[in-house]
């Protein structure tokens, strides 16, 4: 009977935990759909509908998108959502899919932080969060996925360090966190990921030295990117006996340093290596011919020496070839390189190579796109084999000596996007044929000896044009009117040439374009008492933000439309365009205004007190022009402002005292007009301005003595009415290179401080009242080339030491007793005694007549 109860126990039992294990997976299984379920709820973008659609408790689980199921539990293994342009947030409920081996939610806008329950996915092997928007510090939970072999955290907002920890998954095959803001060094423990293929933490924040030494023990790793970030060192000697598998090795934009080692040579996997935007010295390894796998090699940006190994010859797969801007030995254009036929790219931009382009350049290129060779010393000609490339896209001769025409089969690249010829001796017209590519985005040619016209349809057939520069060239004739159907202008340079004929008025098609300069031609408008008609126009063009019209013999009137123009206006110049009229009050609506030049024309009236509403201005040039009234109080709310040039015009009144809140200012040209009363002594609060000149006005008044302060260089307070003594604080300023105080009514000593002004080239104090001797001091002035004191009271010996060495008698005319050397005109010093002649009274004498005469005419101007 006991027996019998056993059995029956058992067989219970049995089936108890048989029903059990059926009734488990479907439990389990809910568990999932509810986990997922509460993700879908996180999810506040869904642009395809592929969830809110397909996730439904109506679909079996297993088959929903981006799910797949484990077949021997029925449970979720796979959560897929890769490139679904999914937003929104990841729930903690993730962390309940606990078979889940595969987490890929790449390339979507999931954003915030990752839940720690993540942390319970023991069975994980590869985790995708790449692409995301998702912060915080790199999760320490990540630990604890002891199975993990892919961890995809690249182009996100992690910060902080990396944990060491993370060093502890031994099963790890690939590392990806470029594209993040993580900092601190490379930890030496990185040695025990030794199943380690793919370490990339390129584009972070990353410093110190790389852990080379434990790195070897990873002699797995085919991929290193380290790219973009402040790592400094050199490389070791025995990288590639370390890294024998190496196949990608990029550490380009840090500060690393030191030679190539010769045995880099030995990575015979390598079939990347950049090392770019380094500081590495030495020369490139002649054994670098023996990559034969090398398909990119990127070296350019550091200072390395020597030549260019003949050897690169041998690489026969290198598709992409950069050795530009280092320190290489000049020679010629290796011509050899023209032979690897796999080519895709070529730069050796300020590489110091002369010599010419060979004549069959492209015969043995078939897939060259980009060819950079900007800023040597190539002659000759352009090829007209060129057009064999004919998958040519970046076509970059800028800066260097070519000479000759542009060959007109330059036309026939029709994938041609940048044309860069800018600044080389090229000549003859532009062909025509350049302006049939509807593929170019930017044609640069300026700086040149150009000449011709441009063509009547230029812009018809040029869709995708960006950028074009012909200036400083010899271009005549008229600007094209077709030129407004490249609508996708954004930068026009046509300046420096002699194009003639009316402004076009069909600029203001061209709504995207940002800059526009047509300065030094002979452009004129209808009428040289209208209105500009044409600046009304360019108020389509809104993203406007430079406009150059200087020394163009425009005429006419600005139209009150000028406030009109694009909001972004940075830049106005207008200087020498024979402008009449008023400057419109409307100008004040530029609020975005930088610099304001309409210097050199004719414009009358006052200074608009409207400038003062352009918060942004840095620069505004006035100077030569018949502007009236006093300076506007309202330019002092110009708190950036940097230059004011106001010279040459018939300004009046007093100098404003609220000049000392411009404390940004560091160029005041106010000479030339009628401005009287003092200086205020507030001005010289201004400790960072550089250059003064308030010469040519009626300023009175002594100068004041709060000058000690000042980093001034250039000062000039000639041809005024100034009287008292000299300051001895002007000898204090040690940056001062131009003083000029002639033409006043300074009386005293010449101070001995003046010694001191160790940087000083020009001093005049000529024309005043000055009187006692030179200060020997100045002799220890090296620097001094330009000394003027003539028409003064001075007496006593002249210095002859230093530079008094080389200046001339004009510099000593007419003053009270000087002696010295008969070179000077002056009468020899005797005995320490001076004894005036005839002649030196005579000369006292006419000069106190002429001293009068000059201040005469100071007061009569």
């Amino acid at each position: 009977m006991e027996n019998i109860k056993c059995i029956y126990y058992v067989a219970v039992l049995f089936v108890h935990h048989f029903m059990s294990s059926l009734a488990m997976p479907a439990k389990n299984l809910t568990t999932d759909q509810s986990a997922l379920l509460q993700f879908k709820t996180h999810i506040t973008s869904d642009p395809y509908r592929l969830l809110a659609d397909n996730w439904s408790i109506s679909n079996p689980v297993c088959r929903w998108v981006g799910i797949s199921c484990d077949a021997r539990h029925g449970r979720v293994k796979t959560l897929n959502l890769s490139s679904m342009e999914l937003g929104g947030t990841i729930p903690p409920h993730l962390g309940n899919l606990s078979f889940l081996v595969n987490l890929d939610l790449g390339d979507n806008n999931f954003h915030g932080h990752l839940p720690n329950e993540l942390g319970q996915l023991r069975r994980l092997r590869g985790f995708s969060i790449g692409n995301n928007k998702i912060s915080g510090v790199v999760p320490t939970w990540i630990d604890s996925l002891s199975k993990i072999h892919f961890l995809y955290l690249y182009n996100n907002s992690f910060t902080s360090t990396i944990s060491h920890s993370l060093f502890n998954l031994t099963t790890l095959e690939v590392l990806s966190l470029r594209g993040n803001n993580i900092e601190g060094s490379i930890s030496s423990e990185i040695g025990k990921l030794t199943n380690l293929k793919i370490f990339d933490m390129a584009r972070n924040h990353l410093s110190g030295t790389m852990p080379w030494s434990s790195m070897g023990n990873i002699s797995s790793l085919h991929s290193l990117s380290l790219t973009n970030n402040s790592l400094f060192g050199s490389l070791p000697n025995d990288i590639c006996n370390r890294l024998p598998n190496l196949e990608f090795l990029s550490l380009s934009i840090n500060g690393l340093s030191g030679q190539l080692p010769a045995s880099l040579c030995d990575c015979s996997k390598l079939h990347t290596l950049s090392l770019s935007y380094n500081k590495f010295t030495g020369h490139i390894p002649n054994a670098i011919g023996n990559l034969s796998k090398l398909i990119h090699l990127f070296l350019s940006d550091n200072n390395l020496a020597g030549e260019i190994p003949q050897e690169i010859d041998n690489l026969q797969s290198l598709q992409f070839l950069a050795l530009g801007s280092n320190s290489l030995t000049a020679g010629l254009l290796p011509s050899s390189i023209f032979n690897i036929s796999s080519l895709e790219l070529i730069y050796l931009a300020n590489s110091g190579l002369f010599g010419s382009l060979p004549a069959d350049i492209c015969n043995h290129l078939p897939a060259l796109q980009y060819l950079y060779l900007s800023r040597n010393v190539i002659s000759g000609t352009i090829p007209k084999t060129i057009n064999n490339c004919t998958a040519l896209e970046i076509f970059d001769l800028n800066e260097n000596r070519l000479t000759g025409e542009i060959p007109d089969e330059i036309g026939n690249l029709q994938s041609l996007q940048y044309l860069l010829l800018g600044s080389n001796g090229l000549t003859g017209i532009i062909p025509a044929s350049i302006f049939n590519i509807s593929t170019i985005a930017e044609i640069e040619l300026e700086q040149n000896n150009l000449s011709g016209c441009l063509p009547s349809s230029f812009g018809q057939w040029l869709p995708n044009l960006v950028r074009l520069t012909t200036g400083g060239n010899k271009l005549t004739g008229t600007i094209p009117n077709s030129i407004s159907n490249a609508s996708k202008l954004t930068f026009l340079d046509l300046s420096g040439n002699s194009f003639s004929g009316l402004f076009p008025n069909t600029f203001g098609n061209l709504r995207l374009l940002e800059y526009l300069g047509l300065a030094e031609n002979n452009l004129t408008t209808e009428s040289p008492n209208a209105e500009w008609s044409f600046l009304s126009s360019l108020t389509n063009c809104r993203e406007l933000e430079n406009l150059y019209l200087d020394s163009n013999p425009l005429y006419g009137v600005l139209p009150l439309s000028i406030g009109n123009i694009s909001a972004n206006l940075q830049y106005f110049r207008a200087s020498n365009c024979k402008i009449k009229g008023s400057l419109p009050a409307e100008i004040g609506n530029l609020h975005s205004l930088l610099v304001l030049d309409i210097s050199r024309n004719d414009l009358n009236g006052s200074i608009p007190t409207t400038v003062g509403r352009l918060p942004n201005l840095q620069g505004l040039s006035l100077r030569n022009n018949n502007l009236q009234g006093s300076i506007p109080y309202e330019l002092c709310n110009l708190e950036n402002f940097y230059e004011l040039y106001l010279s040459s015009n018939n300004l009046s009144g007093r100098i404003q005292l609220c000049l000392v809140r411009l404390v940004s200012l560091r160029y005041l040209y106010l000479d030339s007009n009628k401005l009287t009363f003092d200086i205020p002594s507030s001005l010289w609060s201004l400790k960072d301005i550089l250059e003064v000149n308030l010469s040519s006005n009626s300023l009175s008044g002594s100068l004041s003595s709060n000058l000690q302060n000042l980093h001034v260089r250039v000062l000039d307070l000639s041809k005024n009415q100034l009287s008292g003594s000299i300051p001895v604080t002007l000898g204090h300023i040690e940056t001062l290179e131009t003083l000029s105080l002639a033409d006043n009514k300074f009386e005293g000593h010449i101070p001995t401080t003046f010694g001191t002004l160790i940087s000083l080239v020009s001093l005049d104090l000529s024309n005043n009242s000055l009187s006692g001797e030179i200060p020997k001091s100045l002799e220890l002035l090296s620097f001094l080339k330009n000394f003027n004191v003539s028409l003064n009271r001075l007496e006593g010996e002249i210095p002859t030491k230093g530079p008094f060495r080389n200046i001339s008698a004009q510099s000593f005319l007419l003053n009270h007793a000087l002696c010295g050397s008969p070179n000077l005109g002056v009468p020899l010093c005797k005995g320490g005694t001076i004894k005036r002649s005839k002649t030196t009274t005579t000369l006292v004498v006419l000069a106190q007549y002429l001293k009068g005469y000059f201040q005469m005419g100071v007061m009569l101007r």
